[in-house]
């Protein structure tokens, strides 16, 4: 627990510098001047610490059967989620392209918050076996408790929810549509290729499930 409470509050320093660094180091107040920025960096270290208390491990090996292409879409998505990342609070001081609606940055802080909550779950029921790469990890079971009881990929839901939240708390709607629907494409291309791999490995048992569940929504989609 300690090592991963150490990554944990330094991975959220390191982005609450990059927030806060984009916003204006000479206007620190007025970055938390907004509750929903505010509170939004409160929940983060809040949902930080909690899950780096939970007793998970994650894996870090490269399985069998890894579909490799993933890790290169990875590497070329990443400067784009680092640009719009580092733009979120530079367009909000600037008032590009964001809303004056509060409520909408209330309902970004609400997103964050679930969605990443659904996130620290799914690695919860997937325990050690959880990994970035899309494999079948040694001892791979079927995740089939907490959030995976009603959507096959919450994990990714997560990811959707996060990208959206934090666009939404930055009042910035159009270009949290744009990063929203381009990361839901790309989680779409890894459950793709993990459902493939997944009824390879556990056969009708997968496919039962995938009968009884969504893919990213529960009882939607």
């Amino acid at each position: 627990m300690g090592k991963r409470l150490i990554r944990g509050v330094v991975t959220w320093l390191i982005e609450t510098l990059i927030l806060t660094g984009a916003w204006g180091w000479d206007d620190f107040s007025g970055f938390v001047s907004v509750k929903p920025r505010m509170v939004l960096l409160l929940a983060w270290l809040a949902l930080t610490l909690y899950g780096a208390g939970l007793n998970t491990g994650t894996s870090r090996a490269s399985g069998t059967n890894e579909i490799r292409r993933h890790r290169h879409i990875f590497w070329a998505i990443l400067p784009v989620l680092v640009l719009w990342f580092c733009y979120l609070p530079y367009a909000d001081r600037h008032q590009m392209g964001t809303s004056e609606i509060v409520l909408l940055r209330w309902l970004g802080c609400l997103v964050f918050v679930v969605s990443y909550w659904i996130r620290i779950e799914a690695i919860r029921a997937q325990g050690a076996q959880f990994s970035c790469a899309v494999s079948i990890q040694s001892g791979h079971r079927l995740a089939i408790g907490g959030p995976y009881r009603w959507a096959r990929h919450p994990a990714y839901t997560g990811v959707i929810g996060v990208v959206l939240g934090l666009s939404l708390v930055f009042a910035n709607p159009i270009v949290g549509t744009a990063m929203t629907v381009l990361v839901w494409f790309w989680m779409e291309t890894r459950i793709w290729d993990e459902e493939k791999l997944l009824t390879a490995e556990f056969g009708g048992s997968y496919t039962d499930y995938a009968h009884k569940t969504r893919k990213l929504i529960p009882f939607i989609y």
